[in-house]
């Protein structure tokens, strides 16, 4: 009879025996692979991506043009998550297709450490588009680089002297209007970020303001991990100071939503709506004060989970798709809808078959994370129904969303869901091994760093 231990080795032994073989494999496969050029495509279709800074999914109803859908096909995906729901690190991951711990943009202190090299207007500039952003780039640019600097990749790049949200369309209409082959148009709106600054003709107008859910200013924390039973309950000058915020937030995107409903007019008008796919989409969300927490990067479903509604002419009609995604699928699915494969090995995957309703297996792994130490770092897993949450300080958080949508219980290490935390933890495991995986082993050829980092997969 064999022992634990004796089982064990021989498991680990089959393990190292198995990513040996891949190794091998590998190498062979990058030595005889020989790059060709990207050709320059004639028929790629345009992209333009629309992104928010700070918004959260309650916010939607405020913006009645895009919930309107204009000119019809759009998809409302409903359950959108960001690997690191802070700003640098999530729009480094919308570029690169890399969770945060991979691309280094850690924080919005470290924008810097992004190789620009490697980036999606690098892949689609390669592929023959003209490229252009507008608005906010990555926190902290040009850093020491030079205020003539522009990453590569980018055919137009305009971050500062745009005005407020009114100069910000116009920029991005004109590069439309100007733009005579395929385009990739990166528009990087400021709002609803605070302090939002509402345009004149919203500054007094009369929004909608989403209703304070049930965990606000939550009043037993006692469940909770160490950085949330240490916030004070939410003071009557704090929650007066955020609630007339949230109101300058929502008149803050009635500009955005003009500008969405001026760039469907341009495309229409150039001729290329059905030629262009819209994505609209934040960084990540925002939590008003759930849990007594302000601002962001947290793991409750008010930081984490992001507006993301996208028209694809193929669609027929418009709808809500459920299945879960997350940003670092952005760079996959972009690529893959202009036909160019990503110089990056990708972490997350191309949801364009949830797009066209052909996925019949669809993945539903979401990632979650903040970097660093100590009681605010975390990794964390969002499935169907549940998320599971570990804490650098040993602090554990497990939610039954369906029961518990406001993640008002927590049921982490109760002995009713040892079963669940246990499965869990394990998935968790095994998305942070793939992850660590491709961080490690970036200086490799891409195709061998797929091939070992997927088989962590499935292991």
């Amino acid at each position: 009879m064999k022992t634990k231990r004796a089982v064990g080795n021989i498991k680990y032994v089959r393990l190292i025996v198995l990513l040996f073989l891949l190794v091998a494999i590998g190498i062979f496969f990058a030595w005889q692979y020989k790059p060709t050029p990207v050709p320059v495509l004639i028929a790629h279709p345009n992209i333009v991506l629309i992104m928010t800074d700070d918004q959260n999914v309650d916010s939607l109803p405020v913006m009645r043009k895009l919930m309107g859908y204009p000119e019809g096909s759009w998809i409302n995906f409903s359950n959108a998550y960001a690997n690191h729901s802070i700003c640098c690190p999530a729009r480094a991951t919308v570029l690169t297709g890399q969770y945060a711990s991979t691309t280094g943009v850690t924080g919005n202190d470290k924008g810097e450490d992004l190789n620009d090299t490697n980036t999606l207007p690098v892949w689609l500039h390669k592929a023959g588009y003209r490229t252009g952003l507008i608005g906010k780039y990555l926190n902290g640019f040009p850093w020491d680089k030079g205020a003539e600097y522009i990453p590569p990749g980018w055919d137009y790049f305009k971050t500062g002297g745009l005005g407020g949200v009114n100069g910000f369309t116009k920029e991005a209409v004109n590069f439309i209007n100007t733009s005579n082959e395929p385009f990739f148009l990166y528009l990087a709106y400021l709002p609803p970020h605070h302090w939002a600054k509402p345009l004149r003709t919203y500054a007094n107008a009369d929004v909608y303001i989403p209703p304070d859910p049930p965990n606000y200013n939550e009043a037993d924390v006692s469940d909770k991990p160490t950085w949330v039973r240490e916030l004070p309950l939410l003071s009557q000058s704090t929650m007066d100071t955020w609630h007339t915020e949230r109101i300058a937030s929502q008149r803050a995107l009635l500009g955005v939503d003009d500008g969405i409903q001026q760039i469907v007019e341009a495309l229409k008008a150039k001729g290329q709506l059905d030629n262009t796919m819209i994505i609209y989409m934040a960084d990540h969300g925002f939590s008003w004060g759930s849990h007594r927490h302000i601002l962001k990067e947290c793991a409750y479903e008010e930081c984490s989970k992001f507006p993301l509604l996208i028209r694809s002419p193929d669609v027929i009609g418009n709808r809500e798709e459920s299945r879960l995604v997350s940003n670092v699928d952005l760079a996959a699915t972009i690529a893959d809808y202009a036909g160019v494969i990503p110089e990056l090995p990708q972490e997350g995957k191309s949801f364009i078959p949830l797009l066209t309703n052909t996925a019949t297996d669809w993945n539903e792994e979401v990632l979650l994370e903040r970097s660093g130490i100590g009681k605010f770092a975390f990794y964390g897993i969002r499935v169907p129904d549940w998320k599971y949450v570990e804490y650098d300080n040993g602090d554990k958080e497990l939610y039954d969303l369906t029961a518990d949508p406001y993640e008002l219980q927590n049921l982490a290490n109760q002995t009713e869901h040892q079963a669940r935390q246990t499965e869990l933890a394990r998935r968790l495991q095994t998305l942070r091994n793939a992850e660590r995986c491709t961080s490690q082993l970036r200086e490799l050829p891409q195709g061998l760093i797929s091939l070992i980092c997927g088989a962590l997969r499935v292991l």
